[in-house]
C-alpha cells in the first residue's frame, strides 16, 4: 500500500506550501567518459506560451539550484531517461533513498518492476519539495506526435546530438529553439489535461477517476466489488492482449493488391456494446453452466487441440516451455491447461477439433449492457466536436479506461543503488494493493479479440494480417460480411489501398501503397523512395527513422541500418548507444 499512503502523505503537504507545475527536458552528452547535462530548459505549464518564457542552464547543477527553490511538480517527457542524471546527482550529493516520506536530504522512488519510472520525489536541503514526474505516462506518444494530435503551433525541430559541447558550452540559437520547441510541446499539451482536471500520474488513473465520477463512488463499489488475492489470481489467468497474426498462407511472399481496415474505437465500442461482467462472481465446479443471471464465466479447461482446415490459429499456450509464447498454435498434442473465458471457448470450439480431458471449474458473472456508456457517450461527443487538444484528450480518455480495471495487484518496484560508480535499479521489498475488477479486463479482451477473429475468419480466402484491430486483406473491394462506415462506433473503417506487400510475422510488415489510393498521399514524401509512392512500414522495435526509408526489396536482402539506440548507464547518467537494427528475414 505504499503508493496509496505516499500519495496520501504528499496531497497533506498541500495546505502547507503550494505547488507549481513544470515541465522540464534535459539535453545530454553521449560520450561514456562525459555524460552530463550540456542544456535544460524548464517552463511553467501555467503560463508559457513562447521560447521567451522556457528558462534555460547548461548544467544540472543550476537546474537543481533552480527547482530546489520552490515546492513544485516537475514533469520529463521520459523520466526513464532523464532520471538517471537526477538520481546520479542525488547520490553524489549526499541525499539517501528512503522508501516513503523523505526528509530533508531525503528522496523516494516509483518506479515499476520493470524498469519504468513515475516519480522521483525529493525533499530538498532547502526544505521544499519536487515530484518529479514522467509526462510520458499522461501522453504516450512522441513528443513530434503529441505536437500533431493536439495541434499545437509549436513542432519538434533536429539536433545534431554529437557534436562537440564541452563543459560551459554557450547555447547557440538553434539549440536554444530545438529545446524550447521540446518543453513547450509537452507543456501546452499537459495544460490541456490539467485545466481539466486530469492530475493523475497516469492517463489510465485518469480515466478512471473519471468514471468514477460519472456513476459515483458507491455505485462503482457495488458494481465492482474488490476480490481476494487468490480469486483475483484466478480470474487473472484467463487475462489476454489483442489479436495480432500474419497468416502464414502469405508469409514470406511479395503479395498483391489489397486493403486495410480498423475498427472505429475497438475497446471503446466493446465497452459500449457487449455484455460484460459486475459483482461478485461465484464459483461453479467442472464447467460452468450459464444462466440467464449470470451468462458469463472464467473456466480453467485441460484439453488437446487440432485446428480445422481452413481455419485461423487462435490458441496461444503462455508459461510453457514447450510452446512460444506469442505463436498461435495449430495443433497441441499434450494436454494443456488454460484459463479461458466462454467467448474465448466458443471461438475456439469453432475453430479447432478440441479434445477436452477436463473442465476444472470456474467463475459465473452477473452481466449487463451499458455499464460504460454515458462515459462513452460524454467522451465521444467532446471527440467529435473538438479539435486539438480537446480531441486528443478526449481520444485517450475512451481508449485508456480499460486497461486499469485488469492493473496487476502486485506493485513490487525497484530501487535505485549507487553501485561501481553508477546508477542502477534493484528489486525493492514485496509490495502488494487491491486490485480493480480484473474480470472487466479479461472480457472486453476476449470480445475485441473475438471481434476480430471473427472478421478474419469471414474473409478467409482474402485474410493476410491482423493487429488488435486492423485486418489486412488481399481484395480490391469492400470485405464480406463486414459493417463498413468510417466514423461509427465499432464499425470497420477503410484506411488505406496497396498494390502489393510483404508480410515477415507478427508486428513485422511494409506494405506498398496504391499510386491513386485517396487516404494516403499520392507522392511519397521521403527522397529515399524513388518509385513515387509511400510506403506503410511496421516492425517492432524499429525507429522511425529507419522505417521512413525502407523499401521492400530492403526486407528481401534482411538490411541492417544504423539508428536503432540503446540505453547504457555510465557514471553521470545515461548515453545512447547506436546498436543498429537488422530487418527480420524469412
Amino acid at each position: 500500500m505504499r503508493i496509496f499512503s505516499h500519495i496520501k502523505e504528499w496531497f497533506s503537504t498541500l495546505g502547507r506550501q503550494k505547488r507549481s507545475v513544470w515541465v522540464a527536458d534535459f539535453e545530454t552528452t553521449t560520450k561514456a567518459d562525459d555524460c552530463r547535462v550540456w542544456a535544460w530548459g524548464l517552463a511553467n505549464v501555467e503560463t508559457a506560451e513562447t521560447s521567451w518564457d522556457v528558462e534555460m542552464g547548461i548544467d544540472i547543477d543550476s537546474f537543481i539550484t533552480r527547482v530546489s527553490k520552490m515546492p513544485s511538480v516537475v514533469y520529463f517527457h521520459n523520466l526513464a531517461f532523464d532520471g538517471y542524471f537526477l538520481l546520479d546527482y542525488l547520490f553524489r550529493h549526499g541525499y539517501v533513498h528512503v522508501d516513503k516520506f523523505p526528509r530533508a536530504g531525503e528522496f523516494d522512488t516509483l518506479i515499476s518492476n520493470m524498469g519504468a519510472f513515475y516519480s522521483i520525489t525529493v525533499h530538498w536541503r532547502t526544505g521544499k519539495r519536487t515530484e518529479f514526474r514522467d509526462s510520458y505516462k499522461k501522453l504516450p506518444f512522441k513528443a513530434e506526435v503529441v505536437a500533431k494530435a493536439f495541434n499545437l503551433d509549436v513542432a519538434k525541430g533536429t539536433l545534431d546530438y554529437h557534436a562537440e559541447r564541452p563543459k560551459g558550452h554557450r547555447l547557440t540559437w538553434q539549440e536554444k529553439d530545438y529545446l524550447a520547441n521540446d518543453v513547450l510541446i509537452i507543456t501546452k499539451a499537459l495544460r490541456t489535461q490539467l485545466n481539466n482536471g486530469f492530475t493523475k500520474l497516469t492517463v489510465g488513473s485518469d480515466a478512471l477517476t473519471e468514471y468514477k465520477k460519472s456513476i459515483g463512488e458507491k455505485l462503482f463499489s457495488r458494481y465492482f466489488p474488490i476480490l481476494s488475492e487468490s480469486m483475483d489470481a484466478e480470474i487473472r489467468k484467463a487475462y489476454r492482449g489483442g489479436f495480432t497474426y500474419a497468416d502464414s498462407r502469405y508469409t514470406g511472399k511479395i503479395t498483391r493488391s489489397g486493403r486495410t481496415y480498423d475498427v472505429n474505437s475497438l475497446y471503446p465500442s466493446v465497452m459500449y456494446n457487449e455484455y460484460l461482467p459486475y459483482g461478485m462472481p461465484i464459483y461453479a465446479e467442472g464447467l460452468p453452466e450459464a444462466t440467464q443471471d449470470r451468462p458469463l464465466f472464467i473456466v480453467s479447461v485441460t484439453f488437446t487441440a487440432k485446428l480445422k482446415k481452413n481455419h485461423i490459429p487462435c490458441i496461444q499456450v503462455k508459461g510453457n516451455s514447450r510452446f512460444l509464447a506469442t505463436e498461435y498454435q495449430s495443433v497441441i498434442k499434450e494436454p494443456v491447461t488454460l484459463s479461458c473465458t466462454n467467448i474465448d471457448l466458443a471461438l475456439w470450439e469453432e475453430h479447432y477439433d478440441l479434445d477436452i480431458l477436463s473442465y476444472n471449474g470456474g467463475w459465473l458473472f452477473f452481466a449487463q449492457r451499458g455499464v460504460f456508456k454515458d462515459y462513452i457517450d460524454k467522451w465521444n461527443a467532446v471527440k467529435a466536436s473538438s479539435t486539438g487538444g480537446m480531441r486528443a484528450l478526449a481520444k485517450l480518455l475512451l481508449n485508456s479506461l480499460y486497461g486499469k480495471f485488469a492493473t496487476n495487484p502486485d506493485i513490487t518496484g525497484k530501487v535505485p543503488v549507487m553501485e561501481d560508480d553508477v546508477v542502477k535499479l534493484e528489486m525493492g521489498p514485496p509490495e502488494t494493493r487491491d486490485p480493480v475488477y480484473t474480470a472487466m479486463g479479461v472480457f472486453i479482451t476476449a470480445y475485441a479479440r473475438n471481434k476480430t477473429i471473427r472478421a478474419a475468419q469471414e474473409n478467409y480466402a482474402t485474410f493476410a494480417y491482423a493487429d488488435t484491430d486492423s485486418l489486412h486483406l488481399l481484395r480490391d473491394d469492400d470485405p464480406e460480411g463486414l459493417w463498413v462506415d468510417p466514423k461509427a462506433l465499432g464499425a470497420w473503417k477503410f484506411e488505406y489501398a496497396f498494390d502489393r506487400a510483404l508480410f515477415i510475422r507478427a508486428k513485422s510488415y511494409i506494405e506498398h501503397l496504391s499510386v491513386h489510393d485517396q487516404h494516403k498521399p499520392d507522392e511519397c514524401p521521403h527522397e529515399e523512395h524513388t518509385d513515387g509512392c509511400a510506403y506503410e512500414t511496421h516492425v517492432a522495435g524499429l525507429p522511425v527513422q529507419i522505417g521512413e526509408k525502407l523499401t521492400i526489396e530492403d526486407f528481401i536482402s534482411g538490411r541492417t541500418f544504423a539508428g536503432k539506440l540503446n540505453p547504457k548507464r555510465v557514471p553521470g547518467g545515461v548515453i545512447l548507444q547506436d546498436v543498429g537494427f537488422t530487418l527480420p528475414r524469412f
